[in-house]
């Protein structure tokens, strides 16, 4: 219970990984909220964090959106008078070569996995500010450190979250004698329900390219989230912390 009586926001908390990070920071003892576009995807995440005994607030908003995004926020810190931990989990990714990527690909990569972070961390770092405390954590990626080796084709996708990245460590020497944290993870092949469609020739070809042989356990990651929110953690800013198997080395 080392999050005991903290607020948490969780982006993207309908996805496979949101939903695992929001669960474990409940079992902490964090009260989380949830903000995603998938309203039927927060209600069951809401439901596993009210299992574990906490406080749940569901708020469906399209992330892109700065003042949908803003109006969500407001709700929650509105109910329970601010926030302690953001995570910046929402984001995905798309396949598309460079030559032949349009525009419209290039927006849309930006806007959900760089302008997302920017429009909730905006929103919420107010509060924080106010209360001269806080956590930010952001799910950024080993693609926008290696350039995305794992899977070919996601320049666009490497480079929102390299976006990410400059974020991070921008604004963690910003805010850093506020008594607020900015960390962000950059995750390899996570084992999420998606890739259970691998091929058996696309699997091994996926664990080649990482020296442990072993796809990340997004149970072991809501665990480096919660240290990361944890108090031990107060003098831990600025980091991008590659969880990949050592595919970064």
């Amino acid at each position: 219970m080392r999050l005991q009586g903290k607020r948490a926001i969780v982006t993207g908390a309908a996805g496979a990984l949101g939903t695992v990070i929001a669960q474990t920071l409940a079992r902490e003892g964090a009260d989380v909220a949830g903000i995603d576009l998938n309203a039927e995807g927060l209600e069951r995440t809401a439901d596993l964090v009210r299992a574990e005994g906490r406080r749940a607030l569901s708020a469906a908003a399209d992330l892109s959106d700065f003042d949908a995004v803003g109006t969500a926020v407001a709700s929650i810190t509105d109910e329970w008078g601010g926030v302690d931990i953001l995570l910046n989990g929402a984001g995905g990714g798309a396949v598309s070569w460079f030559h032949e990527m349009t525009t419209e690909t290039w927006q849309t990569q930006l806007d959900r996995n760089l302008t997302s972070v920017f429009n909730v961390t905006r929103a919420v770092l107010p509060s924080m500010l106010e209360q001269r405390s806080g956590r930010i954590i952001s799910i950024a990626s080993i693609a926008a450190v290696s350039g995305g080796r794992l899977v070919r084709g996601a320049t666009a996708y490497a480079a929102a979250k390299a976006g990410v990245i400059g974020l991070t460590k921008a604004l963690a020497i910003e805010v850093a004698e506020q008594g607020i944290t900015v960390n962000a993870l950059a995750p390899g092949a996570q084992a999420t329900p998606g890739r259970d469609n691998d091929t058996p020739e696309r699997r091994e070809a996926l664990l080649a390219q990482i020296p442990t042989r072993l796809l990340g356990d997004p149970a072991h990651l809501a665990q480096i989230v919660v240290f990361l929110a944890a108090p031990e953690s107060e003098n831990i800013t600025g980091l991008v912390l590659p969880v990949d198997g050592g595919h970064s080395i």
